[in-house]
């Protein structure tokens, strides 16, 4: 049984035995390790902890860039680099954070690779209040108004990739990643093998998108090629929320909270929530609840009529 073993070296352990389905987990892991690196397991506490979040909040976001090789390098090929964006991790990135300690400690204690006596440094460290989340109020004649002012932009795809988005609820990641393969416009419906949370989704594709689809299909399809491709929509985005008359300080995120926020103003339930957005839990497709009290109404009445 180790009862010396450095976070390093447990923490690869950990990461080859893990056989959860979180993509994000190697990457969390490794900032535990660059705090850790050859810390003995045994010697940390939760005061090591709170330190290493303290770094994190202040770090921030990082985004990847592509940065030029030096002059010494005979390499003419960019390195992606993270970098500082000056933005705020949110209180629920944060405690991920803390979750992927806790799941490193289940993996080594189920390998009883832990020292014996050990206590968890996590014990005494609280969680951060994540707030309700996000949601909009918006109804569908608004979302068509976006679709119609994407429909101006320079980018050709934008509007097909809009209405994807706020029928659907899928993350950008999944969409750019999406292959005329994954696409049966005959049935009407969508495949990603590979999402946030590590299963696969099919969605059902409403004749807005089809359509929208369909004018952006090129002639002599390669089946392998992507719908959409890996393009920065940013600024096309932000031109057409202005068009709309919808706040520009929205991201192309909101999108996913447009197809959750509709649905639930529709009167769709929970579970129909869940399965369009592809959540596991249900805490999340409850926070769009609130916004169909005339559903909730209706039920209520029904029940004691």
């Amino acid at each position: 049984m180790a009862t010396s073993r450095t976070f390093k070296d447990l923490a690869q352990v950990a990461l080859a035995n893990y056989t959860g389905r979180d993509p994000s987990f190697p990457n969390r892991l490794k900032m535990w390790v660059d705090f850790f690196h050859d810390r003995d397991i045994s010697s940390l506490t939760s005061d090591d902890i709170e330190d290493a979040l303290d770094r994190l909040v202040a770090r921030g976001k990082l985004r990847t860039t592509l940065k030029a090789p030096s002059s010494a390098s005979k390499s003419t090929t960019r390195v992606p680099v993270l970098v500082q964006t000056g933005q705020p991790l949110a209180a629920s990135t944060i405690n991920r954070y803390l979750a992927c300690m806790g799941t490193m400690f289940k993996v080594l204690k189920s390998l009883r690779l832990l020292p014996r006596g050990f206590v968890s440094p996590l014990r005494d460290v609280t969680k951060m209040p994540e707030g309700p989340g996000r949601t909009i109020d918006i109804d569908m004649p608004r979302v068509l108004n976006l679709v119609a002012a994407c429909r101006l932009s320079r980018n050709r795809k934008l509007a097909a990739l809009v209405a994807f988005a706020c029928t659907t609820g899928w993350r950008l990641g999944s969409i750019q990643a999406m292959r005329w393969a994954d696409v049966n416009l005959q049935d009407g419906s969508a495949y990603s093998s590979r999402t946030k949370n590590g299963t696969a989704h099919r969605t059902a594709l409403l004749p807005l998108v089809i359509a929208e689809l369909r004018s952006i299909k090129p002639y002599q399809l390669d089946a392998n090629s992507l719908v959409f491709g890996k393009h920065n929509v940013t600024k096309a985005f932000r031109t057409a929320l202005l068009r709309a008359n919808l706040p520009t300080t929205w991201t192309f995120h909101h999108c996913r909270h447009i197809a959750a926020s509709v649905l639930a103003q529709s009167g769709a339930s929970v579970p129909i929530i869940m399965a369009c957005l592809n959540h596991k839990s249900p805490q999340m497709a409850l926070r769009y609840s609130h916004l169909n009290i005339d559903a909730l109404r209706s039920s209520m009445e029904r029940a004691w009529s």
